[in-house]
Order: structure tokens, then C-alpha cells, then sequence
């Protein structure tokens, strides 16, 4: 359990996904993400969507990343950030997004 305080330390932000690629050097099928911050830039994230999405159904896709929890080094690609997802029933990652045209950068309360 962490209280309220602890949850507030994590910076989620919305961004666009601006770039999607194959990860095959992955050991779990995973794509790699170019997403746009806004004024916090553009990050890559590492996300095993592969399930519920192909590459040409990332562009243009809002989400929501966790953005201050450090690097992850997987092979030789870094990712910068975690995206936001939810299993389904089969278990496989299904990205939380919001419903609404909200500006990129914007933070997740």
C-alpha cells in the first residue's frame, strides 16, 4: 500500500504517438514508440502492444505515460518512458488514452 503522497510523485502526461516501429530484438514481442510531449519533447517507449494493435494503428494515437520513473535498457534501445495500458481478457495490453483532444504534456491528475 503507498499513500496519496507517493502516488502524487508520478508525472503521468498525455502525448501523440508520432512513430512506430518493430522491436524485434525483444524477447517479448514489443513495438517501439516515438511519442510527443509537447514542451517535454519527444521520448521512445518500449510497449508489448502487439497483441491489439499493428504499427499503422499507433500513429496519431493519444496515451498516457508515466514519465519520471528513469530509463529501461532493453538490448540497445533505451526506453525513456511507460506507457499506460490495461490488460483485457485475454491478458494482452490494451493503451489507456484520453477522450478528449487534451494539448500534449498535459499532466494526469
Amino acid at each position: 500500500m503507498i499513500n496519496i503522497d507517493d502516488f502524487g510523485k508520478l508525472e503521468l502526461r498525455i502525448g501523440t504517438i508520432k512513430k512506430a516501429e518493430s522491436f524485434p530484438e525483444a524477447k517479448t514481442p514489443a513495438y517501439k514508440l516515438r511519442i510527443d510531449f509537447g514542451q517535454f519533447g519527444k521520448k521512445w517507449s518500449s510497449a508489448q502492444i502487439t497483441e491489439n494493435y499493428s504499427l499503422a494503428d499507433l500513429v496519431g494515437r493519444r496515451v498516457i505515460a508515466a514519465m519520471n520513473l528513469g530509463n529501461k535498457v532493453i538490448g540497445s534501445f533505451k526506453s525513456e518512458v511507460l506507457v499506460m495500458g490495461a490488460e483485457d481478457s485475454n491478458g494482452n495490453i490494451v493503451l489507456i488514452k484520453p477522450d478528449r483532444d487534451i494539448e500534449n504534456g498535459s499532466v494526469v491528475n
